[in-house]
């Protein structure tokens, strides 16, 4: 006897969602995604139930989700998926990510990793994976590598796994009338996960984000920026000298208005040029730092 919720035909639930036929008898078949009644004829019968769980399968596919991991992720919390929102988490649920995500770098587990990052992801918004999981085992990972230098190997495979996955976050769609960033590592920069990670936050929060990435010449920013014309250049640093070499250099980014960010940068620095800001504190807090850059700069251009 079939569920009396379970009434809709395939063609239904493909006209509804947008999914081919085709596809769905895959996710049905491949991953039990979807759960039909049957008719005593034999029919098969959808629910509301499917097509929930359909349209949360095609948001994380396009947050760039592997399928097999997206149909897991629906099956076990529709609710996270369908309403995009992240579940509230607590700090022990942040605990045992870090320790997931790190166990799986040391163990040089790609799938592992990738795993662990579809969890960050589905149990937190994008701001908040970056500073409670994220970042915490980068910084962890470099720690090691500057005790014990024979673990570098441990920081490739975390750079070279984790910053795919970061960059796909930077090509969310965005209106076309969206504000712009460019962002960037300053000369001899070589880790540029951190101004990764901010571009990201940017991103999340609509911006257009182009990211030119780690070593890029103050010379070269500078024409990127004549070209592009931002609202925002978005500056990260991680040593010292590497800020101070750029600040030397008085780089001027014409209109538009500039952040620094970063352990490289000091708070005193915004003065070295004209309207900047410095952020301070989690990455979280980015977005309403750009706010803050922008409005200083479009006060000091009258």
């Amino acid at each position: 006897m079939a569920d009396a919720r379970a009434v809709l035909r395939i063609g239904e639930v493909s006209r509804r969602t947008g999914v081919a036929v085709p596809t769905l008898r895959a996710w049905e078949r491949r991953y039990g995604l979807l759960s039909p009644a049957r008719t005593e004829g034999g029919h098969r019968l959808y629910s509301e139930d499917d097509i929930t769980r359909v349209r949360g399968m095609q948001r994380l596919l396009d947050q760039g989700w592997s399928a097999a991991a997206a149909a897991r992720e629906v099956l076990r919390e529709p609710a996270t998926v369908t309403t995009l929102r992240p579940v509230e988490g607590t700090g022990q649920a942040s605990g045992d990510l870090v320790a997931r995500l790190e166990s799986a770098i040391d163990t040089f587990d790609g799938a592992s990793t990738d795993a662990a990052m579809d969890d960050v992801f589905a149990r937190f918004d994008v701001p908040r994976a970056l500073d409670e999981v994220i970042l915490p085992v980068l910084r962890r990972v470099g720690d090691g590598w500057q005790e014990d230098p024979r673990v570098i190997a441990r920081e490739h495979f975390a750079t070279n796994t984790l910053r795919p996955r970061l960059q796909r976050l930077l090509r969310s769609p965005v209106r076309t009338d969206a504000r712009s960033c460019l962002a960037a590592a300053p000369e001899g920069e070589d880790h540029d996960l951190g101004v990764l990670a901010s571009a990201v936050v940017a991103a999340d929060a609509g911006w257009r984000v182009h990211y030119l990435g780690a070593r890029m010449p103050t010379a070269a920013m500078e024409r990127s920026a004549m070209v592009l014309e931002p609202d925002i250049v978005l500056i990260g640093s991680i040593f010292r000298s590497h800020a101070q070499q750029f600040l030397a250099e008085s780089p001027s980014f014409g209109r538009s208005a500039v952040v620094l960010g970063g352990p490289g940068f000091a708070p005193g620095d915004a003065a070295a040029i004209a309207g900047a800001v410095v952020h301070e504190g989690p990455i979280a807090g980015l977005a309403d730092t750009l706010e803050r850059a922008l409005a200083i700069r479009r006060g000091a251009l009258g």
